[in-house]
């Protein structure tokens, strides 16, 4: 295989196994033999260890020096410290796309919202990957004109983690969050350039919803139980 499809195949491998544990089709703490890997994707060792290399660099799968690769565990002080990390760079991202931003950014968040808001989540589905893609959408396109490429790499990586846990309280409990602040209102605050009131909202929402995940996990909280659905 050529340098150049070696690559393409690992990206490709790395992009489903990304997806399967964002989604929570593959449990927190599950073990991931390479043999059965490489046969559930038809691929040869090298591109599957290039593929969990860049996982283990994006935080979603963790190797265990000789004892191979696990998806990187869950808990309730790792989802606090995604929060605080999240709030804080988020919130600088949003206040700079506020003083940077013009009317092409402004069109950008509310034909976003308008997408999103034409496709709720229902009862029957718990996993929508439609709304998940709306959803991401919405929260990229009001910091997208923060200025800065590497920052809103960051923040959509830890929107990523953060969903992760989102998903498996979803999955856990059966039903979807019940939030009290909208994405109206801070679609308002962010056209009108309320940076305080912005900010204040968006803060408000993460925290919110972060509580709402806790709520939904259960009395065991996020803790990994390394027994789940794996590649084993």
């Amino acid at each position: 295989m050529l340098v150049e499809e070696a690559r393409t195949v690992a990206q490709a491998v790395q992009e489903r196994l990304s997806a399967d544990i964002l989604s929570g089709r593959l449990q927190p703490g599950a073990r991931l033999r390479l043999h059965n890997l490489c046969t559930a994707f038809s691929v040869s060792m090298s591109p599957l260890r290039e593929a969990l290399a860049g996982l283990t660099g994006l935080g979603l799968v963790v190797q265990e020096g000789q004892r191979g690769f696990r998806v990187a565990s869950t808990s309730d002080e790792d989802l606090r410290d995604l929060l605080d990390t999240r709030v804080r760079l988020e919130i600088q991202a949003l206040r700079l796309a506020i003083e940077r931003g013009g009317a092409e950014w402004e069109a950008s968040i509310l034909a976003a919202h308008h997408q999103l808001m034409r496709h709720p989540r229902t009862p029957d589905k718990l996993v929508d990957e439609e709304w998940e893609r709306l959803h991401r959408r919405f929260h990229l396109a009001l910091i997208e004109a923060c200025g800065s490429p590497r920052q809103l790499s960051f923040c959509l990586a830890l929107h990523d983690h953060f969903d992760r846990y989102r998903r498996i309280a979803v999955l856990r409990s059966g039903r979807h969050p019940s939030l009290r602040l909208s994405h109206a209102e801070l679609v308002e605050s962010v056209v009108e350039k309320d940076v305080e009131r912005a900010s204040n909202l968006l803060t408000a929402h993460i925290r919110e919803s972060a509580a709402a995940f806790v709520k939904l996990a259960g009395p065991e909280g996020f803790s990994s139980k390394g027994n789940g659905n794996g590649m084993g």
